[in-house]
């Protein structure tokens, strides 16, 4: 395993690690949020504020990931379209290319931006800087780019081992 690959690794499990801990919060708050309005009929007043800025967190950093190991549901839509590997290769650096495009403008720039304009105004509820939850928009986009180039070093690698290997 190379330096790429190792690095790779440990973003991934930090990624992993990010999302199910979010995604088993987003489990119990909701099922605080019904507990708390249907039984004890006082329902809780942040629950939802914080569900909600957690699905952003969870539906960006999983979006990124997917991107990352390739089961992003547009890659693998568009890339079962093509039957040739050669076709295949050229719609995949198509593809990648259009997404580190897409990334850098929107995610990256506009997101940037958004965060830093959105910084003080505050949520209702918790009086969260709403630039904190913005703040999943570029990291999307570095962590989106940043899958983009190790996939290309990766499939590089992999190539010059395989000539080697020749």
């Amino acid at each position: 395993m190379n330096k790429v690959e190792k690095v790779r690794y440990w973003v991934d499990r930090c990624i992993l690690l990010v999302t199910c801990t979010l995604t088993v919060f987003l489990v119990a708050g909701a099922i605080w949020q019904v507990f708390t309005r249907f039984v004890l009929q006082n329902p809780s007043v942040f629950t939802e504020e914080v569900l909600r800025f957690s699905f952003i967190w969870v539906g960006l950093l999983g979006a990124s990931y997917a991107f990352g190991v390739k089961e992003h549901i547009a890659l693998t839509f568009l890339m079962s379209k093509w039957k040739h590997a050669k076709d295949k290769k050229a719609a995949e650096i198509i593809i990648e290319v259009t997404v580190l495009v897409f990334m850098v403008m929107v995610f990256i720039v506009g997101g940037t931006q958004l965060m830093l304009a959105s910084m003080t105004q505050t949520s209702p509820v918790l009086g969260l800087p709403m630039g904190y939850v913005y703040a999943a928009l570029p990291l999307s986009g570095l962590l989106s780019v940043y899958y983009i180039v190790t996939n290309r070093l990766m499939a590089r690698n992999e190539a010059a081992r395989g000539r080697d290997a020749a």
